[in-house]
């Protein structure tokens, strides 16, 4: 899964895939958690845009948004089947701009540390998303099974796009699970931080530094 990440480069280098920037600044964020409004890329016609959701996704048939708990992630292994996502799928595609993740790994005494996941190249990761305009605007995080270096540390591991597959993504004509089975995975480095990162109203930069 994943339930925490850091925005730390700027999401306003993607501008220049962008058309339109709805309010979106290169504020950092280094615990953005969920039911935060935090920046996603979707397309709506013929335009790309930069724009500021809701991470948690209530599900539309939901009658009341009290009675359900925001799905934060959506399985790979699932999204083309269950109601929910499939829809979406088809039609609200979107992607989360990171600088990279936090998860946490259980020792043999169920002990847990977070660990700090990010590109070895210190480039963006781009989380695969769908997003729902319902009473509020939101938005969820795929996740697939985690790849070898990570399996260590936590089971699921976000779909992470190249900036060069962003509109490829976005394109709902394109087959999804074509795309993302055909993704060369992320070069993915990682190590252990505070567990200050526990706390979501703690939100600085060395958050991320090794301990």
């Amino acid at each position: 899964m994943c339930g925490r990440y850091v925005i730390r480069k700027p999401v306003t280098s993607t501008n220049k895939i962008v058309h339109k920037n709805e309010g979106v600044d290169d504020s950092e964020n280094f615990n953005a958690y969920p039911t935060s409004l935090l920046p996603i890329i979707k397309a709506d016609e013929n335009e790309i845009i930069l724009t500021n959701f809701i991470w948690g996704l209530v599900p539309s048939w939901s009658k009341k948004m009290s009675d359900f708990k925001p799905l934060n992630n959506a399985r790979l292994e699932t999204v083309t089947e269950k109601i929910t996502f499939k829809n979406l799928l088809n039609k609200n595609r979107c992607v989360i701009p990171a600088s990279g993740y936090y998860e946490w790994k259980k020792d043999e005494n169920n002990k847990k540390t977070p660990q700090f996941i990010y590109k070895k190249d210190n480039t963006n990761l781009y989380f695969a998303g769908l997003y729902q305009k319902n009473e509020n605007l939101e938005f969820t995080i795929i996740t697939r099974e985690a790849s070898s270096e990570l399996k260590n540390i936590h089971s699921r591991m976000p779909v992470v796009l190249e900036e060069k597959d962003i509109l490829k993504y976005l394109n709902t004509k394109t087959d999804f699970l074509t795309m993302i089975n055909n993704i060369e995975p992320p070069n993915l480095g990682f190590h252990p931080v505070s567990k200050d990162v526990n706390n979501p109203d703690n939100n600085r930069e060395n958050l991320i530094d090794q301990i």
